[in-house]
């Protein structure tokens, strides 16, 4: 914001200027009043108007400059009878997207220039330029921008829940740009991903001890509105999803709702405080005030939990995502160690708004990152639930890399894998579940095991991550990952061995030599992959509810379930996984039906690496006689740190 002070200057001088005004007035603003179906921000009409509507309780006038002419007055909006609600609106003729503007707000004698809290483009990111003796990017250059709302966007058939496959990455390092990343969607579709969850693609601010400045993760977001201009336009992100959605990806955005970086553009909007809200009207006061990560804000206001909600339906709706991932929903439910009301409602009327209010979209996908295993998360009773369709699940990825970094084999808590695998739920896809994420790849305060996490295979062989041993028991992980009930996840660039950490402050673009470097392996994630998705029709079972973890043996390491969703051929699937380095050339299991059983997948095979040795699998049949628990047995082969898959 910048400050301008009003200087009185003499009665006749004051007099023609407010009489100029008002002519200017006239001419440029068609009417004072918005069009009712127009929503808070700046909406660019077909005529070439832009109606302004902008909530700004508690203060004196308000009006718009554009383009750094002269400030066109708004007018206080009928039927906003509180004057916490004081929302103000003009529209402007003769306008155009790429326009720059910004509020100017008076109070108190005092006008102060403020960007628009819904811009969805900003400008002026991109200076360089911090402010004396702190690490903060001096804002008072940023201009928001109008934008071109029109955009063909073809409808689309979201994945089903269950039988989703994501692909979470960072535009940044993705690919660049969102231009960049359209030209990798196709390596996507043919690894056979069909979500991809992007992270924040809100704009933040420069940061001097990031190499670039501009690098940033997402999570540091000066508002919510605008896309992050390195990235590129609003209308190019458009563009991303509409490319998605012809090869059939879906698209799921992270968004952060339960803090914003310091140095943001709503603190003190308007220019109203009091002592108990030193940050304005969008910022908590109190000991609610502070994430640990920036200020909250203050979902008390209704004002507040409809600029958010009003962020997550211009996503859904405008902008044709297919979902969005909550970052640390036990920020926004939970304050200074306290359960928030005010928080849990605003979760609860985000998921119930996109699914109830027209046009309604219960296809989409809503993930809450809470971290906690807490069922009400994806409960739908009120006023418990919070009514997420899914959360991310901390137990498969905990077990699996304690089974698999260890360094001796009798040290691999297998049983834990089971119980990971059995935990409870009526809904097993209301958790995503992976073996990497963006932060247990890369922050540098993420810590497991009394160790900081990186990628699997460099916590599995720290002096050679890309022997043998980091190769099959990396994609062991990733093989019950993806059998597992639940959402599967995969982090960018897993599928090819990487193995450099993801960098907080510093850019470390994905390696895609590595996919002809490891083609091998990003064959077996693309095999796994569609045998999750049942491609073939041979996996259904994958796709189902029920699970039967029937084998574990702690002498020799071997766990064997079965997945299924209604049962017989085509449907029933065995999994059968060895976490030791001995081959089980003759392993006898219990099976859920007799008859022929097929290989449809064999980890150890050395199609996959020219390194993998003794890992030859069978189709085998099952005969009459109990083990373990279940009426029929057979003998299959597994190789060292590998899984098989079989079904009928």
């Amino acid at each position: 914001m910048s400050y301008v002070q009003s200087n009185p200057g003499n009665l006749l001088s004051r007099a023609l200027a407010t009489w100029l005004l008002l002519i200017v007035a006239f001419i440029l603003v068609s009417t004072s009043t918005a069009n009712p179906g127009d929503p808070l921000g700046a909406t660019l009409h077909s005529d070439g108007s832009t109606t302004f509507r902008v909530w700004a309780p508690f203060v004196d006038d308000v009006a718009v400059r554009i383009n750094g002419g002269t400030p066109v007055p708004l007018a206080q909006e009928q039927g906003h009878p509180d004057a916490a609600d004081t929302t103000w609106t003009g529209t402007v003729a003769g306008t155009k997207a790429g326009d720059k503007y910004r509020y100017a707000i008076g109070l108190g004698g005092v006008t102060r220039e403020f960007n628009d809290p819904r811009a969805q483009r900003l400008d002026g990111f991109d200076r360089d330029e911090f402010e004396p003796n702190s690490s903060n990017q001096k804002l008072d250059q940023v201009q928001s921008v109008i934008v071109d709302p029109a955009f063909d966007m073809p409808s689309f058939n979201e994945p089903t829940f269950n039988r989703m496959v994501i692909y979470e990455l960072h535009i940044g390092t993705f690919n660049n740009t969102f231009a960049g990343a359209v030209q990798k969607l196709d390596y996507l579709q043919g690894l056979g991903v069909n979500a991809v969850e992007v992270l924040p693609i809100t704009q933040n601010p420069l940061f001097p001890d990031h190499n670039p400045h501009d690098h940033d993760w997402g999570y540091d977001p000066v508002q919510l509105f605008a896309v992050k201009s390195k990235y590129g336009t609003p209308q190019e992100f458009k563009e991303f999803v509409k490319q998605c959605h012809q090869r059939q990806i879906a698209v799921i955005v992270d968004v952060v709702y339960n803090h914003l970086i310091g140095n943001n553009l709503l603190q003190g909007f308007g220019g109203f405080t009091k002592p108990e809200i030193l940050n304005g009207v969008f910022i908590y006061g109190g000991n609610r005030a502070d994430t640990g990560f920036g200020p909250r804000p203050d979902f008390g206001r209704p004002q507040v939990r409809q600029y958010i909600n009003d962020n997550a339906l211009l996503l859904l709706r405008n902008y044709s995502v297919d979902g969005l991932r909550f970052d640390d929903t036990t920020d926004i439910r939970t304050a200074a160690g306290q359960t928030n009301n005010e928080g849990r409602q605003l979760l609860r009327e985000i998921n119930l708004s996109y699914r109830d209010t027209d046009p309604k979209q219960p296809g989409k996908i809503t993930i809450a990152e809470d971290l906690h295993s807490d069922g009400n998360v994806t409960e739908r009773s009120d006023p418990v639930g919070l009514d997420f369709n899914s959360q991310w699940d901390e137990e498969i990825f905990f077990s699996l890399r304690s089974a698999v970094t260890r360094i001796n084999d009798p040290d691999r808590d297998i049983g834990s894998v089971k119980r990971a695998l059995d935990k409870p739920a009526n809904d097993v896809f209301t958790r995503v579940v992976y073996t990497e994420n963006h932060d247990k790849v890369g922050h540098p305060k993420d810590e497991a095991f009394g160790i900081r996490q990186k990628r699997l295979p460099s916590l599995i062989d720290t002096g050679n991550p890309e022997s043998v041993f980091a190769k099959k028991r990396s994609t062991l992980a990733a093989a019950i990952m993806l059998t597992t009930p639940g959402i599967p996840m995969l982090f960018q660039g897993q599928e090819m061995l990487e193995t450099r950490d993801f960098e907080f402050e510093t850019r470390a673009p994905v390696d895609f030599d590595r996919v002809t470097k490891f083609p091998g392996i990003v064959q077996m994630y693309r095999d796994l992959i569609a045998l999750r998705r049942n491609i073939a029709g041979k996996s259904n079972g994958l796709t189902g509810q029920h699970i039967n973890v029937f084998h574990q043996d702690d002498g020799n390491k071997t766990l064997a379930y079965h997945r299924w969703e209604n049962g017989g051929a085509g449907d029933d699937v065995v999994v059968v996984a060895n976490f030791s380095d001995a081959p089980q050339p003759n392993l006898n299991i219990g099976f859920p039906r007799g008859g022929q059983w097929h290989v449809r997948f064999n980890g150890g095979a050395s199609v996959y690496d020219p390194s993998f040795i003794n890992g030859d699998s069978f189709d085998t049949t099952a005969n009459p006689g109990g083990r373990d628990g279940l009426n029929f047995n057979a003998n299959v082969g597994v190789g060292p740190y590998a899984v098989v898959i079989l079904s009928q």
